[in-house]
């Protein structure tokens, strides 16, 4: 596939100009120094920031390539995908794509596909219709670590259409809308009656429900867990910057009270606090602070509320450490 740099430059020539490129501005320090491009071409002017020269080129021109498409210049795939009607019609007969939601675009992130999720549309369609079950594939992954591209595929029997994003989410959704738009196109008739509409509410009505009979499943006891591995399910039931947050909150403020720091780690694990007293058949009472929600189920005793954050605090530096 051709640079930006490279697609501008053969565009201006056809209308007898050169883009004019000036890197106007360099900062940052010696080890990360930031270099920012301006380019000027047919009346636009954009700017765009990189780590190196040659990338802050590259951006800008990918950002003039955009203005330009969005005037109705004739610009080609990828580059012109947002403001060229014809470049997108294109782009859908061969079902390939390769778009970058983090550029920008007069219609905004991901373009005209908007907020709207078209694996949930493509998903529905297939139901109702009684057509297999969409099938979505990683088939690449190409850039470097801090600019990956990832190529997935979208299909439905012997019908596919790919797509290429920055995000493997974004391609999968890129590759669902084409392959869902191929499909309404070509359908037209036997899927009048569809209502987008009515399907989305149907994929989140059932994406909520999902979600509650995982939460109840979660909330039911585990018959086979090992006492030897009980330690070991508070983190694995948590994501990694949940972690990160928590061992950060439990190795500041060391001076402040039990019960200050042991809210200030709940809180950045995202479990939240409920105490109780127990009375004792000897007399006298317990208190017990239980983290919620946890699977297994947590609770920690104490003499009083200090003491027992002071054994919750203690546990959970043990098992995040």
């Amino acid at each position: 596939m051709k640079t930006a740099v490279t697609v501008l430059q053969e565009m201006m020539v056809k209308l007898d100009e050169v883009p004019d490129y000036e890197c106007v501005a360099q900062s940052g320090p010696q080890h990360q120094i930031m270099f920012e491009y301006r380019c000027k071409a047919l009346g636009c002017v954009m700017t765009a920031t990189a780590r190196s020269k040659k990338e802050a080129k590259q951006e800008v021109a990918k950002l003039i390539l955009r203005r330009l498409a969005s005037d109705g210049h004739d610009v080609p795939p990828p580059y012109g995908l947002f403001g060229n009607a014809a470049s997108q019609a294109k782009s859908r007969f061969e079902g390939t794509d390769r778009l970058d939601p983090s550029e920008a675009s007069p219609l905004g992130p991901l373009g005209p596909l908007g907020p709207r999720s078209y694996v949930a549309l493509l998903g529905e369609l297939c139901m109702e219709f009684r057509l297999p079950a969409p099938e979505y594939e990683l088939v690449g992954d190409t850039g470097p670590p801090h600019l990956r591209h990832f190529t997935m595929t979208a299909r439905v029997g012997d019908h596919a259409r790919a797509a290429t994003c920055t995000t493997k989410k974004a391609a999968r959704q890129l590759a669902a809308h084409h392959l869902y738009t191929y499909l309404r196109e070509n359908l037209a008739r036997a899927t009048k009656d569809f209502d987008e509409e009515e399907a989305l509410a149907r994929a989140v009505e059932k994406a909520m429900t999902k979600s509650t009979e995982v939460r109840e499943i979660m909330n039911r006891p585990n018959l086979g867990q090992k006492i030897s591995e009980y330690h070991l399910e508070l983190p694995l039931s948590l994501d990694e910057s949940a972690l990160s947050l928590g061992r950060e909150a439990l190795a500041t403020g060391t001076q402040l009270p039990a019960e200050v720091r042991l809210q200030a780690a709940a809180s950045a694990l995202g479990l939240e606090l409920e105490w109780s007293q127990l009375d004792c058949l000897s007399g006298g009472s317990v208190s017990v602070v239980r983290l919620t929600p946890t699977e297994p189920a947590l609770a920690v005793p104490g003499r009083d509320r200090p003491a027992a954050a002071a054994a919750a605090l203690s546990y959970l530096h043990t098992v995040l450490s």
